[in-house]
């Protein structure tokens, strides 16, 4: 009876074990940290999201909720709407429950470019 009594407890410890995340964040939280801390390590949270997002789609795993669209924006902070537009794209393709948010978004840097056209003339 002690030996099953054992036997059940150590198989409720290790239901319990942490395996980790459902999602692979490739150190965005440090990075996002850091980034804030000090803005000009904005260029190292670009290259470092690129290089997960990167390692994520060639091994076909999902992409964790949000990290295109931090990459969007932050090539939209850098002035490269198209690959702002692309990012929120992916985002939105990948998650449809941020489908409004990231439709707004593509609308908004869409009206932005013809705002600047028309300051251009």
């Amino acid at each position: 009876m002690k030996l099953f009594l054992l036997l059940v407890c150590g198989l409720l410890m290790t239901g319990c074990a942490n395996r980790g995340g459902l999602y692979q964040w490739g150190g965005y939280d440090g990075m996002l940290y850091q980034s804030y801390k000090n803005p000009e390590k904005s260029l190292e949270l670009r290259q470092s999201l690129e290089l997960h997002i990167g390692k994520m789609e060639q091994n076909k795993q999902k992409t964790a909720p949000g990290l295109y669209a931090e990459l969007g924006t932050l090539y939209l902070q850098e002035g490269d709407a198209t690959k702002a537009v692309a990012m929120y794209t992916k985002e939105r393709d990948a998650w449809p429950e941020s489908k409004g948010l990231m439709d707004s978004l593509i609308n908004n840097v869409g009206k932005r470019a013809i705002v600047k056209k028309e300051v251009k003339s």
